[in-house]
């Protein structure tokens, strides 16, 4: 079976196959342009697996390699069990294990190879589907151009869910109902909110309220992967920013585009070092200290004495080294270190804690643990602060002239 969508919209499509109780994929193709009506590699396009006319599994060639199962694994804290998959995947696993599914669905394999390690239950692998073929319906049902062809008695195993369609395609009509009242401040699930009234939005929150939404909102994480990240709904995460936007405290970037510096950050001089430090520490004298050795070998430092107005700048600013105080009262330099971690731009990030005299070990764990790499323990000198530049750095503070 294939055809246009220009003959047959999704919902009628998914309908058809339900009844039909076919088993089979699905593949749907958007051209690059109306001319072309031939399938591309470059084009979008979406594969959706049937059993028995329910939706066993739903993907998109939109999806970098395995970001999407990556970001619903946050949910349950298991992450980084997938990173070590990774890791070891050569030296451990076998080709056999590494393609259980007998096919090339990278994202189908890992999952399944998560639930035979147990590191996720059933269960939980059951909800994961369910979330992927929601979103994936939500860019499919809308479309009104395009052409598909479905492969009948090509059976997906091994199989772990069977989803409904008819109460799916119903709940995601109306969530795109309400998807288009959000038009024209938000246009798309892969828009980036960015905060920019950072004042005016933390004198009408609650602390932890402006704290949440600071974090969030950084320029860097799509609506789509906050959505995956708070286990919500896309439309709801985009209802509750709504308000925010209509006000102009948030703005939303395309995926691609990069954060726009303010006349502040930008600066005057014509010298760039390409090595950028940051310094956030609430002890005046501390800042002082920390800049003028580092201005010393030849880096310009940025200091900061707000850790929630630090958390933009360093989003903003990409540096390549951090300096962090351990003890802030607004939030707690481990704390902040956690917050950056979460950033996909920054899990690399050097993250050097200023500790006060005699720290608590208990104290400088577990900000190791939260994403410290390393610690700057009193007094502060030239020769200590050398060897963390030399060690994280290297021979990085040459500089160019913008």
């Amino acid at each position: 079976m294939y055809g246009s969508l220009s003959e047959i919209d999704i919902p009628n499509l998914l309908e058809l196959i339900e009844r039909g109780q076919r088993t089979g994929q699905l593949l749907v193709e958007i051209p690059s342009s109306q001319q072309e009506s031939t399938p591309s590699c470059d084009n979008p396009f979406w594969f959706l697996f049937f059993t028995k006319g329910q939706i066993t599994y739903a993907v998109s060639n939109a999806h970098l390699h395995l970001q999407r199962l990556q970001d619903y694994l946050r949910r349950y804290q298991v992450e980084s069990r997938l990173e070590a998959l990774l890791e070891t995947e050569t030296s451990q696993f076998s080709a056999t294990e590494l393609h259980l599914t007998g096919r090339i669905l990278p994202e189908y394999d890992y999952l399944w190879l998560l639930l035979e390690h147990k590191v996720l239950t059933a269960s939980q692998g059951r909800q994961i589907l369910s979330s992927m073929v929601h979103e994936t319906l939500f860019d499919l049902v809308s479309l009104t151009q395009g052409h598909f062809v479905f492969q009948s008695n090509t059976i997906f195993q091994p199989e772990l869910t069977q989803i409904e369609i008819y109460p799916l395609v119903k709940q995601v009509i109306r969530q795109l109902q309400q998807w288009k009242q959000l038009s024209p401040y938000i246009a798309s699930p892969e828009q980036c909110p960015l905060l920019r009234e950072t004042e005016q939005v933390q004198n009408a929150l609650t602390s932890s309220a402006y704290r949440s939404l600071a974090v969030a909102c950084q320029g860097q994480l799509s609506l789509r992967r906050l959505a995956r990240y708070l286990n919500k709904d896309i439309v709801t995460l985009s209802q509750a920013l709504y308000p925010y936007l209509q006000k102009g405290w948030l703005t939303l970037l395309n995926s691609q585009q990069p954060p726009e510096k303010t006349a502040a950050e930008k600066g005057t001089a014509s010298t760039v070092f390409l090595s950028k430090v940051i310094c956030v520490h609430e002890l005046g004298k501390i800042c002082d200290q920390i800049e003028y050795m580092l201005k010393e070998q030849g880096y310009r430092p940025i200091i900061l004495n707000e850790p929630i107005e630090a958390l933009s700048v360093i989003v903003q600013e990409q540096p390549n080294l951090v300096f962090c105080d351990l003890e802030m009262s607004a939030l707690a330099g481990e704390q902040l270190g956690s917050l950056l971690r979460h950033l996909p731009s920054l899990a690399k990030l050097p993250i050097i804690f200023v500790t006060p005299d005699n720290p608590d070990p208990l104290r400088l764990a577990k900000a190791r643990l939260l994403g410290g790499t390393a610690f700057l323990t009193p007094p502060l000198n030239s020769s200590n602060l050398s060897q963390v530049l030399k060690t994280y750095l290297g021979n990085n503070q040459t500089f160019a002239t913008a």
